[in-house]
């Protein structure tokens, strides 16, 4: 879950913003290609609900200490509907998006996880049409085909049969797919409030109410006084998920976004999948298959294809792509 007022309220052009790298960008999505490593490291010992509620327990802090340094009144902006849409918006963005997450990642692998989110900017240009009423031309129709059938061979690795509903990896394969509906739910339908506030201001309540709505759920398992028995290998991958992935990723995210066009940054969230990639082999030792290769670039070449920008004028109309999860 990802973005400034992502409309571009104060971006500059690709002409202003120059062609260097935008560090920033490439740091959040690095840490966003690793959350799966986490997630799945820490959900070995740790209960789906109770991950949640530190994750976003220690990254909502921390926006909030860095929010309370630029206005210490921000929360008083809100009215009774904003804070409706902020209670909708955790719901469906933050705790539920990420536990769907964190229970297929306990049936799946991190690998085919970070291919099937990147599908997310098709579900988004699926959306914006039905509901901002953005155009499909025949360009983003064989976008989308091409992407599902990619997400078809990650999750059925080749094999094209019934059989495979009854495996755990297409359970869990699922659930991350329906994570990805989940985000685009999040994007769209929240499109018009995070125009009106600061990006900060907008996430860190968001961020703990989704900590809140998680935790009697948490505390209800009884975990709490299991924590001094959890390895420090877990406790490294929740720090992670917490400190980088909720915490500094947003924030580096946002000076990227203040810096650059959104349309630009976006395009670094393809490398997620890579990253996802390379940190499942080196760190859980998960098998890279050549039909999982095949299937991650029909996704990444789908998404090209349907969210490629044709002109100026697309470039400030659809940028739904720069949210992620």
């Amino acid at each position: 879950m990802k973005s400034r007022s992502i409309y571009d309220k104060k971006g500059p052009s690709d002409e202003e913003s120059g062609g260097s790298m935008s560090w920033p960008a490439l740091w959040a999505t690095i840490f966003w290609g690793f959350s799966f490593i986490a997630t799945k490291v820490a959900l070995r010992e740790v209960h789906p609900f109770t991950l949640l509620t530190l994750r976003f327990g220690i990254g909502g802090i921390l926006l909030l200490l860095v929010q309370f340094q630029k206005d210490r009144r921000f929360l008083k902006t809100f009215s009774p509907m904003d804070w409706l849409f902020i209670i909708f918006l955790a719901l469906i963005g933050i705790s539920g998006h990420t536990l769907l997450q964190a229970y297929g990642l306990l049936y799946t692998t991190a690998i085919n996880t970070g291919w099937i989110v990147a599908v997310m900017p098709i579900f988004i240009t699926l959306a914006a049409r039905f509901y901002l009423g953005e155009p499909i031309t025949f360009r983003k129709v064989g976008g989308i085909l091409l992407g599902f059938f990619g997400i078809s061979l990650v999750i059925s690795k080749g094999v094209f049969s019934l059989s495979i509903f009854r495996m755990g990896s297409p359970f869990g394969d699922f659930l991350i797919l329906v994570s990805a509906l989940t985000w685009t739910a999040f994007t769209v339908g929240g499109r018009e409030f995070l125009s009106r506030f600061p990006p900060l201001a907008a996430i860190t309540p968001i961020m703990l109410v989704g900590c809140l709505i998680t935790l009697p759920f948490s505390w209800l398992r009884w975990e709490w006084n299991l924590f001094l028995q959890i390895s420090l290998f877990a406790w490294m991958g929740i720090l992670f998920l917490g400190i980088f992935c909720s915490g500094l990723a947003y924030l580096f995210w946002y000076s990227a976004l203040e810096k650059r066009d959104s349309s630009v940054v976006g395009m670094y969230l393809y490398l997620e999948p890579f990253v996802t990639l390379i940190g499942a082999y080196l760190f859980l030792s998960e098998e890279i298959h050549w039909i999982t290769i095949m299937g991650g670039g029909m996704i990444l070449l789908g998404v090209y294809l349907a969210t490629r920008k044709v002109s100026r004028l697309e470039n400030r109309n659809k940028e739904g792509a720069s949210w992620k999860r």
